[in-house]
C-alpha cells in the first residue's frame, strides 16, 4: 500500500484558482446590512483576541513546531520516510503564526470588520486544528514512540491529523464523509422545527415554509426572512430549544454534543459564520477560487461535489443575503439555514440514499 501523500498544497482542496468573472456570480455591493449590525468601531463579542493564557499556550506550541524537524532528525529512518509529514507541520506552523498575528491586530484595536475573509476563516479554523493534531505531534516527539505512532498516523490520518497533512484526494474525501454525518441529522432538526409551529394564524407563515420543505422544494430567501421573528424569541430562539433539538443542531454543524456549553458553542459558531458571510459580501464571491467556494459550502451545510461554480455561487448568495439581513438575536435562524436552504438538495440526498 502506498503511503499517503501530504506534500501537495494548492488550496484547501487543491483546485487551481479560477476567477468567476460573470457579473451574475458576484455579490452586489448593495446587499443590505442588518440595522443593528455593529459598526467597525464596535468590538466583536465572538471574534476576539486571545486571552493572555491562550496567547502563552499558542506561543509555546509555535515554538515547539519551530524545532519539530530537528526532533525527527534524531530518528534518521523516520526522517527519511516522512519528509512529507514535515511539510504539513511547517504549513501548520505558518497558520499558527498568522493566527497569532491576527490576534495581536485585534488586541491592538483592529475591528473584526476590517479582517478579510481568509483571515476570518483562518482565525476560525486554527484553534480546532491545534486541538486535534497537538497530541499526535507531542507523542511522536517523544523518544521511542515514532515506531508505533507513524503506522497509526498512516492508518488513521483523518482521526490523528489535520487538513495540512492530507493529500488533495483525502481533503475532499474526508470533507464529504463529514458532510454525510451532518446530513443524517437534517431530518431530526426538521422534525423538531415542525413540532414548534404555533397553533392558528400565528404559525401560518412558518407552516408554509415547512410545507415546502416537506414537499421536496425550498423556501425563497424572502420567505426565510419572513419567519425570522420566530427565531429571535420563543419558540425557536437558541435559548428556547430542547436538549434533543440542540444535540441535532450541533451535529449538523459538526460541533461537539457534550451537554456542557451546547448553546455557547452553537452561538459562537453561528456568529463566526455570520462574520465570514459579511466579509464575503464585502469582497465578492468572484474573488474566491473553486476550492474556497467548496470549503464555504461544506461549512454551511451543502455538499458542493457535483455542483458547478455557478450553482455554488448562487447558493452562497442566498445564504449571505439571509445572513446580512438578520440581527444578532436571530443567530438561531442562521444555524437552521442548512435545513431551510439545503434539506432537499440533491447533492446532499445522494450522500445518504
Amino acid at each position: 500500500m502506498a503511503a499517503p501523500c501530504w506534500l501537495f498544497r494548492n488550496g484547501r482542496y487543491g483546485f487551481g484558482r479560477i476567477k468567476i468573472a460573470s457579473a451574475h456570480c458576484r455579490i452586489a455591493g448593495s446587499i443590505s446590512r442588518a440595522s443593528t449590525a455593529p459598526s467597525k468601531q464596535t468590538p466583536s463579542t465572538i471574534v476576539k483576541p486571545l486571552a493572555k493564557t491562550g496567547q502563552y499556550v499558542i506561543s509555546k506550541f509555535k515554538f515547539f513546531l519551530e524545532g519539530y524537524d530537528k526532533i525527527l532528525k534524531k530518528f534518521p529512518v523516520a526522517y527519511r520516510l516522512h519528509q512529507v509529514f514535515l511539510v504539513g507541520t511547517r504549513d501548520l506552523y505558518q497558520d499558527v503564526r498568522n493566527y497569532m498575528k491576527i490576534s495581536q491586530d485585534l488586541r491592538a484595536g483592529k475591528s473584526v470588520r476590517e479582517l478579510s475573509r481568509k483571515e476570518l476563516e483562518l482565525y476560525y479554523q486554527v484553534p480546532r486544528d491545534i486541538l486535534k493534531v497537538a497530541p499526535t505531534l507531542l507523542v511522536i516527539s517523544l523518544p521511542g514512540t515514532n515506531f508505533f505512532m507513524f503506522p497509526l498516523v498512516y492508518l488513521f490520518p483523518r482521526q490523528l491529523l489535520t487538513w495540512q497533512f492530507w493529500s488533495l484526494e483525502q481533503r475532499v474525501d474526508y470533507s464529504v464523509a463529514a458532510q454525510k454525518k451532518k446530513v443524517y441529522s437534517f431530518r431530526s432538526v426538521f422534525r423538531h422545527l415542525q413540532s414548534k409551529v404555533p397553533q392558528g394564524e400565528q404559525g401560518e407563515t412558518l407552516l408554509g415554509v415547512f410545507h415546502k420543505l416537506g414537499s421536496g422544494t425550498h423556501p425563497t430567501v424572502a420567505e426565510v426572512l419572513a419567519i425570522k421573528q420566530y427565531f429571535s424569541t420563543k419558540p425557536l430562539s437558541l435559548s428556547s430549544l430542547s436538549r434533543n433539538h440542540l444535540v441535532a443542531l450541533c451535529r449538523i454543524h459538526g460541533k461537539s454534543t457534550f451537554f456542557l456549553g451546547r448553546k455557547r458553542r452553537l452561538w459562537k459558531h453561528g456568529g463566526f459564520v455570520r462574520e465570514m458571510d459579511l466579509a464575503m459580501a464585502r469582497e465578492g464571491l468572484g474573488q474566491m477560487d473553486l476550492s474556497e467556494l467548496r470549503w464555504a459550502c461544506f461549512l454551511r451545510g451543502i455538499n458542493p461535489m457535483g455542483l458547478s461554480k455557478r450553482d455554488m455561487v448562487l447558493w452562497l448568495q442566498d445564504w449571505i443575503h439571509i445572513s446580512s439581513n438578520i440581527e444578532g438575536d436571530c443567530i438561531s435562524l442562521l444555524l437552521h439555514c442548512p435545513v431551510l436552504l439545503a434539506y432537499n438538495a440533491p447533492s446532499n440526498w445522494i450522500l445518504i440514499h
